[in-house]
């Protein structure tokens, strides 16, 4: 009353899925169980070393962390992404251009430019040199701008980093 079936391959005669002497009884307890974690043999070794957690687990931590942030930032920038065509455009900019001629602002015809085409840098460079008194005048703006620049201090009040809200 015993059967050795082989365990090479299975045998789906005829019946095909019915019940025969090949047929399990019970289902296999180990894949229904939950995870249980299993010791590796390197573990063994060593029973009191500290456990260094492995660099998938470390991964897979700090992608969930990031799924997370994702999903709880709000993209202000994204938020009012109104792509103005060239007709809005325009009436903007004459209504702006109307704006500014009720309240009477003056615009330069032509904006200060520092940076110009000079024909013959060696005329201008062989020319005279900034007078004493301006030299002075900016090396006393720089080392003013330095001492304040040292004495800037950051003084905490609350953390930068604030928790989402889940």
């Amino acid at each position: 009353m015993g059967c050795c079936p082989s365990l090479c391959k299975e045998d789906n005669g005829p019946q095909g899925d019915a019940a025969n002497e090949r047929t399990r009884l019970l289902v296999n307890p180990v894949s229904n169980t939950p995870n249980i974690p299993t010791a590796h043999s390197d573990d063994y070794v060593n029973p009191y070393a500290n456990p260094v957690p492995k660099k998938t687990d470390e991964q897979s931590a700090l992608n969930r962390i990031l799924q997370e942030t994702a999903a709880n930032v709000i993209d202000v920038g994204a938020l009012d992404s109104h792509n103005l065509e060239q007709h809005e455009y325009m009436d903007r900019s004459k209504a702006y251009a109307k704006r500014i001629e009720v309240i009477g602002v003056q615009i330069p015809d032509h904006p200060p430019c520092l940076l110009k085409d000079i024909p013959a840098p060696e005329r201008v460079l062989a020319g005279e040199g900034l007078p004493q008194q301006d030299r002075e005048m900016v090396t006393d703006m720089m080392n003013s701008a330095v001492t304040a620049l040292s004495e800037i201090q950051v003084e905490h009040k609350e953390d930068l980093v604030v928790p989402f809200l889940s």
